[in-house]
């Protein structure tokens, strides 16, 4: 018995290994110029990471992009969309009843990097055939989708989409119509 409460302790932390740690830097030419930007999270203060872009014109930083909860479950990551578009993701997948997934999906249009797109899942781990929801929105185009346990429906998104130097993680409740949260 002992033995195997000895394999059931070290087999957590062996699986978690599994899963490797988040992706902190991308490369993507969102400009179109020929050359990659390379884009990083740097660790930002006690909740917040900072999003670097460095480009062949200079390196710019954007503080406070995302939320991150510093354990595993709740670490910003960086992906690359089917598209080819940077996607800055945050999430809580580890701690509570309440557990969300954002992403933000940066373009470049306008002369400028924007954030063209939200994505923003939640659920209640006690109640999750009940209440769930999110919403996709479209900041380019002003439109949306936002879904729950009754079905899908169209909702308005805010435009125009911002331009990426001037967010920060605070802005979401300004941006997220209330649809998203189930309202």
């Amino acid at each position: 018995m002992r033995a195997f409460c000895l394999l059931a302790l070290l087999a957590g932390p062996a699986l978690a290994q599994d899963e490797g740690p988040p992706v902190r830097e991308v490369e993507a030419d969102l400009d179109g110029n020929g050359a990659a930007e390379t884009y990083v999270l740097r660790d930002g203060g006690e909740t917040t990471v900072d999003l670097e872009v460095r480009t062949t014109d200079g390196t710019r930083m954007v503080p406070g992009i995302a939320w991150t909860g510093r354990t595993p479950g709740t670490e910003p990551e960086l992906a690359l969309s089917p598209a080819g578009s940077v996607q800055v993701v945050s999430m809580n997948d580890a701690v509570g009843r309440d557990r969300w997934r954002l992403v933000l999906t940066l373009a470049h249009r306008g002369g400028d990097w924007r954030v063209a797109g939200i994505t923003y899942d939640w659920r209640d781990t006690l109640d999750p055939a009940a209440r769930w929801g999110g919403c996709d929105l479209n900041l380019l185009t002003g439109r949306g989708t936002a879904t729950s346990p009754e079905g899908e429906r169209a909702i308005v998104a805010p435009s125009p989409a911002p331009v990426l130097w001037d967010w920060q993680d605070t802005d979401l409740p300004d941006v997220l119509p209330a649809e998203c949260f189930g309202g």
